[in-house]
């Protein structure tokens, strides 16, 4: 069978000729990843070690209140525990409970900023030890 494959390949133009090893060549692409495709999605699955984006304890950033926060509002942090330039974010209560209780925090309180939402607001909780 691939004889006749061969015999028919050359006995066409060579612009034709070039056409047919490029279907060849695409089609053996597609098989190749088909094939390869359940082991790549395995690996991905043993090796995926992101359960969480949640900063380590030791990660964690104070901030100062630049805007209060009360309740599920929103208020603003500026990153000072860094040593890095100061920078500002968006900031909510990290804990439920704290909107829930419509817990507020005044301009000037220090926070440990503990993560941030997908849409970039800083996550934020009291900070009594600093």
């Amino acid at each position: 069978m691939i004889e006749q494959l061969m015999n028919s390949l050359n006995q066409l133009t060579d612009t034709a000729r070039y056409g047919a090893y490029a279907i060849l060549l695409v089609t053996a692409l597609i098989l190749f990843s088909l094939i390869l495709m359940p082991f790549m999605y395995l690996y991905n699955r043993l090796t995926d070690k992101n359960q969480s984006n949640v900063l380590a304890q030791k990660d964690y950033v104070i901030g100062e209140l630049t805007e209060r926060i009360s309740g599920d509002s929103f208020g603003e942090v500026r990153e000072i525990g860094s040593g890095d330039a100061s920078s500002v974010y968006p900031a909510r209560f990290y804990r439920e409970e704290d909107r829930q209780k419509q817990q507020g925090l005044p301009v000037g309180t220090k926070v440990l900023i503990i993560d941030f939402d997908q849409a970039g607001v800083a996550l934020v909780v009291k900070a009594t030890n600093y």
